[in-house]
This record gives structure tokens, sequence and C-alpha cells, in this order.
């Protein structure tokens, strides 16, 4: 066996590995009980879904480094995300209580300076969450969305997010 072989082969036991553990804490947040029934059920079962499915997650190409900072960054990103998503959900109820109704749907597309496919999606699927916006297609660096009104479509443009999603990129 040469050495190319034996670091593919801890590459792909990692890749099992995190895939397993990733299946494992989502099992323990989604049944929320420590009964040995349920931990057996749950290890046997993300055991079996790991070993089919530990290279979809990430590609060997899209590897992340994950560090401290990394972490720490994203764990900002997604509190900014659900402070965005409350904002925006108050900007909606507004628009759709207010009895003449100030919607103006506008399509726009934009280019991002995003460079990993991980990033522009976790851009997309947030745009997507954010209510009033919604991500109509995603083609190389160019986003199409859709927004309730022009000034949504105008500020999911300049987002604050992408800009975070950048700084996250720049710190792998």
């Amino acid at each position: 066996m040469g050495k190319g072989v034996l670091s593919m082969e801890a590459g792909r036991l990692k890749t099992f590995m995190g895939t397993f553990l990733l299946l494992f804490l989502f099992w323990l947040a989604l049944t929320w009980s420590l009964h040995y029934q349920s931990i057996i059920a749950g290890l046997l079962i993300c055991f079996v879904v790991a070993l089919f499915c530990r290279d979809i997650l990430i590609y060997s190409e899209e590897r992340i480094k994950i560090s401290p900072e990394v972490i720490f960054k994203f764990l900002i990103y997604l509190v900014n995300l659900f402070i965005d998503i409350i904002k925006a959900n108050i900007q909606v109820a507004l628009i759709v209580l207010n009895p003449k109704m100030p919607i103006s749907p506008t399509l726009i597309e934009f280019k991002t300076q995003l460079k990993t496919d991980l990033d522009k999606v976790i851009l997309a699927n947030s745009i997507t969450l954010t209510p009033g916006t919604l991500t109509v297609d995603l083609e190389d660096d160019v986003f199409l969305v859709h927004a309730l009104t022009r000034q949504n479509a105008l500020e999911v443009v300049n987002w604050h997010m992408a800009v975070k999603l950048l700084d996250i990129e720049e710190g792998r």
C-alpha cells in the first residue's frame, strides 16, 4: 500500500466519522432522550446511514478547515441570520396587515464574490429562509432572487450576511 492510499483511507474514515457524529448529534437533538434503547437505536441507524452517505455531505474538493475561529464566526452568522429572520417576519407581517398591501414583487439578479459552492448554497438558503425573499436560481456566481418589495430586493444585493460569509471563507 502506498502512502497516498493510506492518506485517502484516513480521509474516508474522517468523513465517515464526521458524518456519523453529525447524524448522531442530530438524532439526540430530535429524540431528546438518553434512554439506552434510544441511544442504541440511534447509534445503529446513524451508523448505517453514515455508511451509505459518507461521501455525500462534503465532497473531498469542498473540504473546509474547521477551526475554533471559523466555528465562532459561523455561530455569529447564525445569530445574525436569526435576528434578520425575526426582523423580516415583522416587515412581512406589517405589509400583509396593511389594508393597501404595499407589495411590489421584484426579481433581481446579482453576482456574489463568494468562491466556494458551499458558501453560495449557505447564502442562497439564508436568503430563502428570510421571509419576503426567495432564491429562485443560482448559476455559477449569479443569484436570481424574488423579493416581496423592491426595497427588499435592493437590500439583498448588499446584504451584510454575504459579507459575513466572505469573512468566514477568508478565515479558512
